[in-house]
């Protein structure tokens, strides 16, 4: 009787065991199929500048190509995505579909934008919302963040590399570049905000030499936000080691902040030096590396038409009628214009309180990957870039809801228990 009993449980627990392991399986293809993405975009923007074939008929080929590809990943990983969230997929689509429908017959002026969000919002953007969502295992995905990071790191530099040698071209500078290699520049950072290390601090310096001399401005607004949520993170535990790491950031915040424009002088001279001319160090010496470089006009003419139709806005891609096919550069006047104010509001509120309330998990691993999420998919929209076509922002908001239905788990548990 005994080794029946015994035998029973060690199949129970192999069992277990497979069911676990699983399980992880299923976690480490989603997340590898959310961040093909950056990987093959990166890649891909290698091939493109390298070659110098952006704008050609080839480079639409090879960036048809890549889609695939992701496109490919993310099939790989819908069966596992499915036998979790089944019923949230079919009625994301539902509901997406029925919106989009609304307003392409409400807005018939529109429907010529419309048209080309089909392909990145229902086969990138919501597939990415419903992959995060679907996510169980948290430490899973930060180490395939950090594996892909380092991979993302070695594509820029290469390219980075090439344009420093004068091998390949990107022009004044390149958004793209820049953001790719904020994905490196954060997990890099976040790495030292968790263990000192002389590896970890030269990879992050040679990110920010590359998104400061050949980039953007975004970049460097999305690296200071995720400072200060992992230096002063809401939390009613303290210890040395977080009294002296805020210390050490205020103190050099401060001091960066004294001698900005000394700073900013002697890198421009040292770049300037070496044939390098960085737009984003050149704004900033000029009194313009906080002015928003032309997007206040586009912000008066969409908010102007948003005006003449308050309660309803401009509908879904209205920004791009008015502004001759670009977009609203900030997430909130693209949801105001795109379903008016009282709507518009309504999401931005919604947005904003989830992602409060989601800065007070407990979970280590989870506030970690929220702040990164956050800098990486919703920072960047507040000056660039739209909603409808970001695979960051979708990755952003499924991990932001995950975490707040877990909070909203555990105050159902412990009022249980009480």
């Amino acid at each position: 009787m005994s080794r029946l009993l015994h035998g029973r449980n060690i199949m129970k627990k192999r069992t277990i065991s497979i069911k676990y392991k699983n399980k992880n399986i299923d976690d480490t293809k989603i997340c590898w199929a959310l961040m093909s993405s950056f990987l093959i975009l990166t890649l891909q923007y290698l091939v493109l500048i390298y070659f110098n074939l952006l704008e050609t008929i080839v480079g639409s080929n090879i960036q048809l190509l890549s889609k695939g590809f992701v496109g490919l990943a993310y099939l790989y990983a819908l069966p596992a995505v499915l036998r979790r969230k089944k019923k949230i997929f079919g009625t994301s689509y539902i509901v997406a579909v029925v919106v989009f429908s609304i307003h392409y017959l409400c807005f018939p002026e529109n429907r010529i934008f419309m048209l080309p969000l089909i392909i990145p919002f229902f086969f990138m953007v919501l597939p990415s919302f419903i992959y995060a969502l679907s996510i169980r295992n948290f430490v899973i995905f930060k180490n395939v963040l950090e594996k892909s990071s380092c991979i993302v790191f070695f594509i820029g530099s290469i390219l980075s590399l090439f344009v420093f040698l004068g091998r390949a071209s990107i022009g004044s500078y390149s958004m793209s570049l820049a953001y790719y290699m904020l994905l490196p520049s954060i997990v890099f950072l976040n790495n030292l905000f968790e263990r000192i290390s002389a590896k970890y601090f030269i990879l992050l310096v040679l990110s920010l030499i590359v998104i400061i001399s050949l980039g953007s401005r975004g970049p460097i607004l999305c690296l200071l936000v995720f400072v200060f949520l992992r230096t002063f993170r809401p939390s009613f535990r303290t210890s040395y080691k977080k009294i002296i790491m805020t210390s050490s950031v205020l103190g050099i915040c401060t001091v960066g902040m004294i001698f900005f424009k000394n700073i900013i002088n002697v890198m421009y001279n040292q770049l300037s030096h070496y044939g390098f001319h960085s737009r984003t160090l050149y704004l900033f010496l000029n009194d313009r590396g906080v002015y928003l470089s032309g997007r206040s006009s586009i912000y008066q003419s969409i908010i102007a038409e948003i005006l003449k139709n308050p309660i309803l806005g401009i509908g879904l891609a209205g920004d791009r009628r008015i502004t001759d096919g670009t977009y609203a550069h900030n997430i909130y006047i693209e949801l105001i214009s795109n379903f008016g104010f009282i709507l518009g509001f309504i999401l931005i509120l919604l947005i904003t309180f989830l992602v409060i309330k989601s800065l007070f998990i407990k979970d280590d691993i989870k506030y970690i990957l929220l702040t990164m999420w956050f800098c990486l998919g919703f920072i960047p929209l507040l000056i660039s870039g739209s909603y409808l076509t970001s695979i960051n922002f979708a990755i952003f908001l499924g991990v932001v809801i995950h975490i707040n239905k877990d909070i909203n788990n555990n105050v159902r548990y412990n009022k249980h228990l009480s």
